[in-house]
């Protein structure tokens, strides 16, 4: 019997935050929650725990009744312009909840000489509070848009407490998919992020971003991906879908997605 845990990641339910994630999280199954713990863009907003200290007592209360983790803090942009001290306050906050991993992304950073020494001072940060500092890869991303890329250059940094966040998504539209992922050290991969599409890309694949399917809706070879990252990896499920905000209450969609990922893992 497999014994997988999951993480209900806020990009599917940014409609929640602080302790209502929790607690939702906790009644529909899940084992750990991820929050934007750090401003990556105008439309990803930080979870109201990060800078209301009432908000935060709730949530660790929350957590400690409920026994839902933290798992990752959400999102270190290695933008041109970014002084990596200013990461220092949510770094605090995670480790002040126990948080495990932080996700960094270069979406925009051509500069890769520039992106490389601000991964190595946000790593070196984040060790000091026990913190893996995971690499995302992105399909429409102007900079490391491939596994491949973020391997190698996670081989530059040198950082041991490094590793990469496996969207399938991306590693099925930028990096041939199991094919891409066999290239890299299974051990490099300390995130993954499970949704599902069709194989042949749609043609706005940004728009696929904010659209995605159930695990098990599409086609994505999801239990093969699964089985090649490290055993004991906690499953994150990241079937956003921006259009049902407003229309499907977000503990409808948490539960969905629990729901379809058990089909094929429990």
């Amino acid at each position: 019997m497999n014994t997988y845990r999951y993480v209900l990641e806020p990009l599917a339910v940014p409609d929640l935050g602080g302790a209502e994630l929790v607690r939702v999280a906790a009644r529909t199954g899940y084992d750990f929650v991820s929050i934007f713990a750090h401003v990556a863009s105008a439309e990803l907003p930080l979870d109201p725990s990060v800078r209301d200290p009432e908000a935060r007592d709730a949530m660790r209360a929350a957590m400690a009744e409920t026994g839902i983790g933290l798992m990752n803090l959400e999102c270190f942009n290695l933008l041109p312009s970014v002084e990596p001290d200013s990461f220092a306050p949510a770094l605090e906050y995670g480790a002040d909840l126990g948080a495990r991993t932080a996700t960094a992304i270069v979406w925009e950073n051509p500069d890769i000489d520039d992106a490389c020494a601000k991964f190595r001072r946000l790593c070196d940060m984040a060790a000091e509070h026990d913190i893996r500092v995971n690499l995302e890869f992105f399909a429409t991303a102007r900079s490391l848009p491939s596994i491949v890329e973020v391997a190698e250059f996670l081989r530059r940094a040198g950082r041991r407490n490094s590793g990469i966040v496996l969207d399938v998504l991306h590693l099925m539209r930028t990096s041939g998919g199991l094919e891409g992922l066999a290239t890299v050290d299974p051990e490099l991969i300390g995130s993954v992020q499970l949704s599902d599409g069709m194989l042949v890309p749609p043609a706005d694949i940004g728009a696929e971003m904010l659209s995605r399917m159930l695990p098990g809706a599409g086609e994505f070879p999801l239990r093969e991906i699964v089985g090649r990252c490290p055993a004991g990896l906690p499953l994150g499920l990241e079937a956003a879908d921006l259009a049902l905000i407003g229309k499907v209450p977000p503990e409808e969609r948490a539960l969905a997605m629990r729901q379809a990922a058990g089909r094929i893992f429990d």
